[in-house]
């Protein structure tokens, strides 16, 4: 079952379930992309053109809330994926976290793992938000326009991220990113920069990283969630490695998202 955490006296809830063993069924990010050296992104982050992702999703319509179902996996694969098709210049679509959740949870409110949803917005895609009721979870009930549309939108490239430096550099090239943290001890307590609290576990919620900083020499990898907009910082909050996903990494595949395919019923910019 999904666990509980209160945010201005209501609740919230994770639903990211634990693998036995971590999954290696996609390829590593490392194995597709030349890592780039500190220097390297620092370099990249410095441009006075590059557009710093809170920047682009400015508006409150990005972040959503997943209310009382265990889906924020389906929301993480969903919004990282709708965020990369805006990323490449198409017209934006909000897609569907339910639709995701409910392919992939096994037609009970008890979660889902990472990679599945990994797996899924790349075979299957997501179909439009408006098309699937919110906290929807069972496929069943899913409608046959929404499944018909899907294909659609699908995620192009995803990588597993194995390393801290893969990460940042993903995220410096303009990919979007899904991580696994622990909501749990001092992670809803954010320091004067942004920093979630340290907490330990071994990873019972999915989110999504869109951007990468560098302070004091450490990456802060920004972080948006599927809890609304009381969360963090309008719903977002920075996130270590060291503090956040050093233990989280250990269990669940982390990936990174280049682009999406082509949209038959769109013009299709060239992808990045």
């Amino acid at each position: 079952m999904s666990n509980g955490v209160l945010i201005d006296d209501q609740m919230h809830f994770t639903g990211l379930l634990v693998p036995e063993v971590r999954p290696l069924s996609f390829p590593a990010f490392a194995e597709a992309e030349p890592i780039l050296s500190v220097a390297e992104i620092t370099d990249i982050l410095s441009d006075p053109e590059r557009t710093k992702r809170r920047e682009m999703w400015a508006n409150g319509q990005w972040i959503k809330n997943q209310g009382s179902r265990g889906s924020c996996n389906g929301y993480a694969a969903a919004k990282a994926l709708e965020r990369a098709r805006v990323i490449r210049g198409l017209e934006h679509v909000p897609l569907s976290g339910e639709f995701v959740y409910a392919g992939i949870n096994g037609g009970r409110d008890q979660g889902s793992q990472l990679d599945d949803g990994m797996k899924w917005i790349t075979e299957n895609g997501v179909a439009p938000e408006a098309l699937v009721p919110h906290q929807e979870f069972l496929w069943n009930r899913v409608s046959a326009a929404a499944k018909a549309e899907a294909p659609r939108f699908k995620a192009f490239e995803c990588y597993r991220v194995d390393t801290e430096i893969e990460l940042a550099t993903g995220l410096a090239m303009g990919w979007v990113g899904v991580v696994a943290v622990h909501a749990g001890g001092g992670y809803m307590r954010l320091d004067s920069r942004g920093v979630r609290g340290t907490a330990n576990g071994p990873g019972n919620h999915a989110t999504g990283v869109d951007d990468v900083k560098i302070v004091d020499g450490q990456f802060l990898f920004d972080e948006w969630g599927s809890w609304g907009l009381n969360n963090g910082q309008n719903g977002y909050a920075y996130l270590t490695w060291r503090q956040h996903l050093a233990q989280t990494i250990k269990w669940h595949s982390f990936y990174l998202l280049r682009s999406t395919t082509d949209d038959p019923k769109q013009e299709n910019p060239k992808a990045a």
